[in-house]
């Protein structure tokens, strides 16, 4: 393809992005975490470096142009720009809400002009080479300011954030080298850390979705819904979860500080001991009553087989009716949850995967379930999560069970973590799934046949309404009559 057409105006949209680069508005301080995004820190010291910016008159311009190509200036930018600076002035002056922050103010400004450039043209610009020429473009001012490169690996990661941001998918997202090993840590059932899953909150911070009794947040009494602000003074309002959570695990036996807001309650600081965190896989039991109790923690490599066992060990003695707990469950292996939800579910859908070009596939139950038959209540909460809701859904759309608690979590999509030349790992939503009834999940999440809350003060007084719930539902239930 012959791009020669192109060169000129490109070229001319980059030099513009220096000439903002290089104006009043500190963009510089919020690149490293981003083009575009405002959701990510700056690097450490970018912000305070930043020596006060050139009135517009005297703003100098680069880059250097490659060979071949005309050398631009500000001088050549057309006069008609200045309604750019003219509207940029009103809005500071008079907008009546908050302005973004100054990466999404200049990401607008560049993504207006090379959209207004396709359209204009009806050609669409070259993805990789426009992407060269304006991170091209935006290097050449960093280091004309900072007479070298920032941490280039701050650089290089915030920039693959800052289009992860733009997908608008929060599941979309890169992890560093140490924080993939935490998150495959995590999926093999083991970590170091405080002990607690979480979750993004709505305003910023980290939400505890369920603390693990007796572990380290559960015992310096942080409570499901607490809110972090940040950890060791570091503000995580703006960060990604994954970066969150990497500041947040750390080797046992060291200390962390972490600022957490209550419910109706002033912000506090709480001192937390991290420890080897060992993720509640399977709990089971037969109750006095003669009821056999699973709890299964996630949908981890171990899961399947332990599941297995538990139920062998149950169902050797008979038991009057089976509770499934997954509460507090995040999910897991897709797999994996099909294989279990196999073990409950006798025929038919476990889920149906859809993909974006329509194609589907769907799961279908084994068939060799071990607890095919046993009246069965499945416990849910909003900490069960993804391969939680796929089970719980086969469960209630199959007509299998009941399912007793509240609301689940409503995460419907899948992920394929993708590794990268350095070790880092790039988490890709590849697919929704659906319920077999065709059910959406994503967003929506699933409501319980019997609605039960549990309470915070129920948990610290040793009190489980749901649990009491599904053993007063089992064992009224009434056994079918023989004909």
């Amino acid at each position: 393809m012959n791009n020669s057409g192109k060169q000129l105006p490109l070229q001319w949209i980059a030099v513009v992005i220096v000439v903002v680069l290089l104006g009043g508005m500190t963009f510089l301080a919020g690149f490293g975490t981003g083009f575009g995004t405002g959701r990510v820190t700056a690097p450490e010291g970018v912000v305070s470096a930043a020596p006060p910016a050139p009135d517009r008159a005297d703003r100098q311009v680069g880059p250097t142009p490659a060979a071949g190509q005309t050398e631009l200036s500000a001088g050549e930018l057309p006069k008609k720009f200045d309604l750019v600076w003219e509207a940029w002035d009103a809005l500071e002056e008079d907008f009546y809400g908050d302005l973004p922050d100054t990466p999404e103010m200049v990401g607008g400004l560049v993504t207006g002009m090379l959209r207004a450039a396709e359209q204009e043209t009806e050609d669409p610009l070259e993805r990789e080479r426009t992407a060269d020429e304006v991170v091209a473009a935006v290097l050449t001012v960093l280091e004309n300011e900072y007479g070298e490169l920032p941490d280039v690996d701050k650089l290089t990661y915030g920039a693959i954030n800052g289009v992860m941001f733009r997908l608008g998918d929060d599941y979309t997202y890169l992890r560093s080298p140490e924080e993939a090993t935490f998150f495959n840590e995590g999926l093999n059932g083991s970590f170091e850390g405080i002990g607690a899953r979480v979750a993004e909150a709505e305003e910023g911070g980290v939400r505890i979705v369920e603390p693990f009794e007796g572990q380290p947040a559960w015992n310096a009494g942080i409570r499901r819904g607490d809110i972090i602000l940040a950890v060791d003074g570091k503000d995580v309002t703006k960060l990604q979860l994954n970066e969150a959570i990497s500041l947040i695990r750390g080797p046992k036996g060291t200390k962390i500080t972490l600022s957490i807001k209550s419910p109706e309650q002033e912000p506090r600081d709480v001192e937390v001991v991290r420890d080897r965190i060992q993720v509640p896989v399977v709990e089971h039991k037969i109750l006095d009553n003669g009821l056999a109790y699973l709890r299964l923690g996630e949908f981890s490599a171990p899961s399947t087989d332990q599941v297995r066992i538990a139920l062998d060990e149950m169902l050797a003695t008979n038991p009057r009716g089976l509770i499934l707990d997954l509460r507090g469950n995040p999910g897991g292996f897709l797999r994996t949850s099909v294989d279990i939800s196999s073990e409950f579910v006798p025929d038919g859908p476990i889920l149906i995967e859809r993909f974006k070009d329509g194609n589907e596939e769907v799961y279908e139950a084994s068939g060799k379930g071990r607890a095919l038959a046993i009246p069965l209540v499945v416990l849910i909460n909003e900490g069960s999560a993804s391969a939680s809701e796929i089970l719980a859904g086969a469960v209630q759309d199959s007509g299998r069970g009941v399912l007793i608690g509240e609301k689940t979590f409503g995460k419907g999509s899948v992920q394929v973590p993708r590794e990268l030349s350095d070790g880092s790992q790039l988490s890709v939503t590849t697919a929704r799934w659906f319920t077999p009834n065709d059910r959406q999940i994503n967003g929506e999440g699933l409501e319980p046949d019997i609605k039960v809350e549990r309470t915070d003060k129920d948990i610290e007084a040793d009190k489980d309404p749901q649990l009491d719930k599904a053993i007063d539902y089992l064992l009224n239930l009434e056994q079918p009559q023989s004909q």
